[in-house]
């Protein structure tokens, strides 16, 4: 079974987070943490980061997720905000 991770970052990290979504430094979330944060209510903003072949091939999506694909967050980055903590999520 595949687990889920989620790269925590806020908007000034976003393209690094990505870009080094590898490197241990980043802080990660387990899909159990991430339920948790939804299930209390947190205002958080669950960014879907796959591409268009991944996110239409999965039966995974998670409700309220915003989806930017990761050559659309230069363009789209307005759309979230600095006051929210942000958790990225691929597969």
């Amino acid at each position: 079974m595949k687990k889920l991770f989620a790269v925590v970052t806020v908007l000034g990290f976003l393209l690094p987070a990505l870009v080094f979504a590898a490197d241990d430094s980043v802080p990660r979330i387990t899909k159990e943490e991430l339920k948790a944060k939804m299930d209390k209510g947190q205002d958080i903003i669950v960014l879907d980061v796959r591409t268009g072949g991944s996110y239409d091939g999965s039966k995974v999506k998670i409700k309220g997720a915003l989806r930017i694909a990761p050559d659309e967050v230069e363009s789209r980055y307005k759309e979230l905000t600095k006051d929210r903590e942000i958790i990225t999520y691929c597969t």
